[in-house]
């Protein structure tokens, strides 16, 4: 999924225009994918990024281009960090995971400097936005539930821009971000679905080789393929930003 994580996460940070030399802190990075692109792009002064997962920040820590990164296992919903302590905070493809999105969205105006930004992008679950969708889909025919988030009504526009206005952030902006998700063929496809280390991606490698041919026939069956082959189609990530007043 990285490669539809940086494709969103280049669209958010133009979005974003944010100056240069801030200090960021990264909500939920794991193993640093979007905190790559902050540095790459954004010429920050500083990055801090949080993760509940010791074993995601282990592989953060490793990666030579985030040298520079401060990592930290911490939870989204209390910061270990004093008021005041950045210029923006940012959650990539996180907020659907935390349990209470609201306590989250609350830290990050308090450890923000006044005039501070917040902004957050997740893949929308509630317009069937997520890059995941067809598998879920398939699952379900064969009477399976398919693991959800924590928070999947955090993800429409609305939420997002309510959860915001909530914290007491201003100047609040949202917008919609289409991607198209794209594979060679429906083998690539087929693995991208189910490498497992997802709940869903767990949940079918736990499954019986025969439940696993069955959901890859039925997967096969209701994706359609293009004149050579490939499988193409979107999805849709809803992003939001707002200002902590001056």
């Amino acid at each position: 999924m990285g490669r539809w994580s940086r494709r969103v996460g280049d669209v958010f940070i133009d979005w974003l225009e944010a100056p240069r030399d801030l200090r960021w802190l990264d909500l939920g990075c794991g193993t640093g994918v979007f905190t790559e692109q902050v540095i790459r792009r954004c010429s920050p002064a500083t990055v801090v990024g949080i993760d509940p997962s010791a074993e995601q920040l282990a592989f953060a820590r490793g990666r030579g281009e985030l040298s520079r990164v401060e990592f930290h296992v911490g939870d989204a919903q209390d910061l270990a960090f004093s008021n005041s302590s950045f210029d923006i905070a940012v959650m990539a493809l996180v907020i659907h995971f935390v349990p209470d999105p609201a306590k989250a969205v609350a830290e990050m105006w308090r450890v923000l400097q006044p005039g501070g930004t917040a902004a957050a992008y997740v893949w929308d679950y509630t317009q069937a936005g997520s890059p995941t969708v067809p598998l879920a889909a398939a699952m379900r025919g064969m009477g399976l539930q398919s693991p959800a988030p924590p928070s999947p009504q955090a993800t429409s526009l609305s939420a997002l821009e309510e959860l915001w206005r909530g914290a007491g952030f201003e100047q609040i902006g949202t917008r919609a971000i289409d991607i198209a998700v794209e594979f060679a063929d429906f083998e690539e496809f087929w693995q991208s679905m189910t490498v497992p280390v997802g709940p869903a991606g767990k949940m079918i490698a736990a499954m019986s080789p025969d439940g696993r041919a069955r959901l890859r026939s039925a997967l096969e069956q209701q994706t359609p393929l293009t004149a050579d082959g490939r499988v193409i189609y979107e999805a849709r990530a809803s992003a939001v930003k707002g200002s902590k007043r001056a």
